[in-house]
Order: C-alpha cells, then structure tokens, then sequence
C-alpha cells in the first residue's frame, strides 16, 4: 500500500478533530478552507479558538507554536490549541494539545482553579 501524502495526513488529522470536537458538543466544528498568506488555523466553528492540528513523523514544537500565533493574532482569538497527533496514536482523546502557559493558567482560573 502506498503512503499517505503529507497533505492527506494532515487532513486525515483535521478531520478526526473535527470529528472529535462534534462528539463532545462543538457542533459547527468543521475544517476551515485554506485561507492564503492570512492563515487563521486548520478548524472554525469554535468561537475564540485557533486550532493548529500537526500529524507529522517529527516534532517540531517551536515552530509549530509560532505559526499558532501568527493565526491567532490574525483571529484575534483569546485561545490557541496547537492539537498533535502522536505517532500510532488514533484515538483523538489521547493527542497532545499544546497552548502557552499564560492562556492555561487565565483558562484555569476562569474556569475557578485559581
């Protein structure tokens, strides 16, 4: 069998989000069409959230973390989620979900943690 493309992956991986997120009560969820230079992150129909899903051979956290706010600040979204998939891991409830600690920690304390 031939290997996924590096675009059907990525795909693949948005889609399980989304699909994930339907599931758990974000229901206008769905892949954002491809936006050009003003990227604004892989998923809409979360208000106040740019979603960067990663499905890739390796990590590359750094870089992966700026593009998220570079959408972010082009959404102007108080919360950003860079979402990524773990090498054979395709239960969507195990990726790991990477935000900075000032947005967790006003999240938190939103939330009444703090």
């Amino acid at each position: 069998m031939k290997p996924a493309s590096a675009k059907a992956k990525g795909r693949n991986a948005e889609n399980t989000w989304v699909d994930y997120l339907v599931n758990r009560g974000w229901r206008y969820a769905e892949r954002r069409r491809l936006t050009g230079i003003l990227d604004r992150g892989d998923i809409t129909g979360t208000p106040g959230i740019t979603w960067e899903v990663k499905n890739q051979k390796a990590y590359n956290f750094a870089e992966w973390m700026r593009e998220l706010a570079d959408e972010q600040a082009n959404t102007k979204d108080p919360v950003g989620v860079l979402v990524v998939k773990p090498r054979g891991i395709t239960d969507a409830s195990q990726w790991w979900c990477v935000m900075t600690g000032e947005q967790l920690t006003q999240l938190l304390k939103d939330a009444g943690w703090g």
